[in-house]
């Protein structure tokens, strides 16, 4: 008799049977896509966060707030970054589903698969928050199956 095992779940995969921590990370998600790309576009227009400050009419530090991740970026600030660098972004979305059941490990379609990070990285990140209960237990490793 063949049985098939079903892969264990990593602690990942159960928080995101939480509705709540399924859509925070999806916001996460996105918010991070976005914010590489508008610096590997910087990076690769040479042009600084000062200039493109100067672009905008807005301020290096409102500037150095939104890439750091301690300001929201609105879709308006967006499409007005994309504008200023010569750019127009489309949004293509995909179905998180399917690509949770090819595998038993989440592959996230950000920056980790769909770029590659410089070796010395232009945009530092700011301390990211969470809005997660505190009865969630910490992930110190990622576990795969």
């Amino acid at each position: 008799m063949n049985t098939k095992r079903e892969p264990e779940k990593t602690l990942l995969d159960k928080y995101l049977e939480d509705p709540e921590f399924a859509r925070l990370m999806a916001q996460g998600d996105l918010i991070m896509e976005v914010t590489e790309t508008l610096c590997e576009l910087l990076e690769k227009e040479k042009i600084s966060r000062k200039e493109l400050a100067d672009r905008l009419g807005k301020s290096k530090g409102f500037i150095s707030q939104l890439l750091n991740g301690g300001r929201n970026l609105t879709l308006r600030t967006v499409a007005d970054i994309l504008h200023v660098l010569g750019y127009r972004a489309s949004l293509t979305p995909f179905k998180e589903i399917v690509q949770r059941q090819e595998s038993n490990v989440i592959e996230f379609q950000t920056f980790q698969s769909r770029y590659t990070m410089p070796k010395s990285p232009t945009c530092t990140w700011g301390e990211l928050k969470s809005s997660l209960p505190d009865n969630y237990p910490k992930i110190k490793k990622t576990i795969t199956g």
